[in-house]
C-alpha cells in the first residue's frame, strides 16, 4: 500500500505536465506568429460594411475578362481535365477570346458542367479519358481533328489531377502517383506523339511546402515550420525524400512537374503554373465556395492562420500567358520561363481564414454557422483518424474479417497532413510578375482575393434566390482546404 501510495505524486506530475503540453501547444496553434503579422499586418482588414460595398460593387459592375486575356492564337488546344474548375476556366477564356469550339478539346474523366461551355459544347470535342491508360490517352490524342483546324500548332493544357491531401504514408502514394505521375507521363507522350509544341501543367504550391511539427518538447510554442514563405527555389535542389514533403500529394505533384520541365527540348516547350495556396471559383464545382455553401456551416480550427488565396480565373490567365510566353512564332530562342514551374497568387497580401468564412456568412442568402473548436483537440483528432485509417492499411485482413474500412470524405481529410497546408503558408509569385526576358511571364492577376470571393457570392446568391441552389440538410463542411 505505502509502495502504490508512493507513486501517485509521480503519476499526478506526469498528467500535470501533460496537460501543460497539450495547453501550450493549443495556445501556439491560436496564435498568430510576429513574422506571419508582418507578411500581412492588415489580414483582418475587410470590415463588414467594406465586404457589402465591393460585393454590390461586383454585382452590378462584373469584370468583362476578354479586356484581361492574351490574344487569341491560331492554334488548336487538348485540354485535359477540362471539366474540372482549372481546366474549365481555360476553355471558357479561349472561347471567349475567340478560339473556335472546332479548335478545342475536352479530355477529361469527368462530365462537363460548366454552364458557360455547355452552350457550345456540342461544338467542342469531349473524349472520356482514363489518363492512367496510355492506350485511353493515346486514342483522345489520335482523333482527327476537323479540316478547318487539323493543319493549326497545338497546344496541350494539362490540368488533371487526383486530390488527397490527407495522406501521407508511403504506403498510400500510389492513390495519387497513378494520376498524377503515371497519368502525366501518358498525356506528355501522347502530346509529342501528336506534334505538340506547347505543353503547360497545373502543378501546386504545395510541392514547396514542409511537414509542420508541433509537439516540441518541451516548448511547444516552438513550433516548426509554423510560418513558411516559399516560391520556386526547391525546384533547383534534388527531389525531396517523401516524409520531407506535407503528404502524398505534395510529392506527386512534384515528380509530375519535373517530368514536365525534363520534357523540355526544341520543337517542345514546356512549363509548369503552380498556384498558392487554395483554388477557389466556380461555386458549384470548386472545393472552398461550393462544400461551404451546401453544408451551411464552418467548423474550422484555423480562423486567425494567414495564406494566400487564388482565384481558378487568375490561375487560367497565368496558363494563358505561359502560353504566349513559349509561342515558337513570336519567339524562336526559348526564354527563360522554358522548362520551368512559376508560382502565381492572388494579388495583394494574403488573408486569414477569417476572412473567407466572415465574406460568406455576411453575404450568403442562405443562413451559415460558425464552431471553432480548439485546434489542439482537432490535431489529436487527426492522429486518430489517420491511425485508423494506416491500421486498415497495414493490415487490409482486418476488412476481409470484419468489415472495418477506412475513413472517407471529411473524416478522410481530417488529418494531420492538412493542419500543415492549413497554417502560414505564404506565397511569393514575384518571379512570375517578371517580364518574358527577365524569366517570368508578366503575371498580375486580374483581381485581388476580396473581388474574387465577392463575385462567387453574387453567383450562389443569384442562383439561390433562382431556387437553383442552397444548403444540404445533415452535413458539415471542414474549413482547412488545399489544390
Amino acid at each position: 500500500m505505502a509502495e502504490g501510495l508512493s507513486l501517485w505524486p509521480l503519476g499526478l506530475a506526469v498528467v500535470v505536465v501533460g496537460a501543460l503540453w497539450v495547453y501550450g501547444v493549443n495556445r501556439t496553434m491560436r496564435t498568430v506568429p510576429p513574422e506571419a503579422l508582418k507578411l500581412s499586418p492588415n489580414s483582418n482588414r475587410w470590415t463588414k460594411e467594406y465586404m457589402r460595398e465591393t460585393y454590390e460593387r461586383v454585382k452590378k459592375n462584373p469584370v468583362d475578362i476578354k479586356k484581361h486575356l492574351p490574344p487569341k492564337l491560331d492554334r488548336r488546344y487538348v485540354v485535359v481535365g477540362g471539366s474540372g474548375l482549372v481546366g474549365g476556366d481555360i476553355v471558357a477564356h479561349l472561347l471567349a477570346r475567340g478560339q473556335s469550339p472546332e479548335s478545342i478539346r475536352i479530355v477529361d474523366f469527368a462530365p462537363l458542367r460548366r454552364p458557360e461551355i455547355l452552350g457550345v459544347a456540342r461544338k467542342i470535342d469531349i473524349i472520356k479519358t482514363d489518363i492512367t491508360s496510355p492506350d485511353s490517352v493515346k486514342a483522345a490524342f489520335s482523333k482527327p481533328w476537323p479540316a478547318s483546324v487539323a493543319s493549326l500548332p497545338l497546344t496541350v493544357y494539362h490540368t488533371a489531377a487526383a486530390i488527397r491531401p490527407g495522406e501521407r504514408s508511403i504506403k498510400t502514394y500510389d492513390r495519387v502517383a497513378r494520376v498524377n505521375v503515371g497519368g502525366t507521363a501518358n498525356v506528355l507522350a501522347a502530346a509529342k506523339e501528336a506534334g505538340a509544341d506547347i505543353f503547360i501543367a497545373t502543378s501546386s504550391a504545395s510541392v514547396a511546402v514542409k511537414p509542420m511539427k508541433f509537439w516540441k518538447w518541451p516548448l511547444p510554442s516552438l513550433a516548426s515550420n509554423y510560418v513558411q514563405v516559399f516560391n520556386e527555389d526547391d525546384f533547383d535542389q534534388p527531389l525531396k525524400p517523401h516524409d520531407e514533403f506535407f503528404g502524398s500529394y505534395g510529392r506527386a505533384k512534384a515528380e509530375a512537374e519535373r517530368l514536365v520541365c525534363a520534357a523540355n527540348q526544341e520543337g517542345f516547350r514546356t512549363g509548369v503554373v503552380r498556384p498558392g495556396n487554395g483554388i477557389f471559383g466556380d461555386v458549384e464545382n470548386d472545393v472552398t465556395f461550393g462544400p461551404t455553401l451546401k453544408a451551411g456551416g464552418i467548423v474550422s480550427w484555423t480562423p486567425h492562420v494567414i495564406q494566400n488565396w487564388i482565384s481558378s480565373r487568375n490561375v487560367s490567365i497565368a496558363h494563358l500567358l505561359f502560353e504566349a510566353a513559349l509561342n515558337p512564332s513570336v519567339r524562336p530562342v526559348p526564354p527563360p520561363c522554358a522548362g520551368r514551374p512559376l508560382l502565381v497568387t492572388d494579388p495583394g497580401p494574403p488573408i486569414a481564414f477569417r476572412d473567407f468564412y466572415t465574406i460568406i456568412s455576411t453575404l450568403s442568402l442562405t443562413p451559415i454557422t460558425e464552431t471553432y473548436p480548439p485546434p489542439v483537440l482537432m490535431l489529436i483528432l487527426a492522429y486518430a483518424i489517420e491511425g485508423w485509417a494506416n491500421l486498415i492499411i497495414n493490415f487490409p485482413v482486418l476488412t476481409k474479417l470484419f468489415g472495418w474500412k477506412e475513413p472517407t470524405g471529411d473524416l478522410a481529410m481530417l488529418q494531420p497532413a492538412v493542419f500543415t497546408v492549413s497554417a502560414y503558408t505564404i506565397c511569393d509569385d514575384s518571379r512570375a510578375r517578371k517580364s518574358v526576358e527577365e524569366g517570368g511571364i508578366g503575371y498580375r492577376g486580374v483581381t485581388d482575393t476580396l473581388h474574387g470571393f465577392c463575385e462567387q457570392m453574387v453567383v450562389w446568391n443569384e442562383r439561390v434566390a433562382r431556387g437553383e441552389a442552397g444548403p444540404l440538410k445533415g452535413k458539415g463542411a471542414a474549413a482547412p482546404v488545399v489544390a
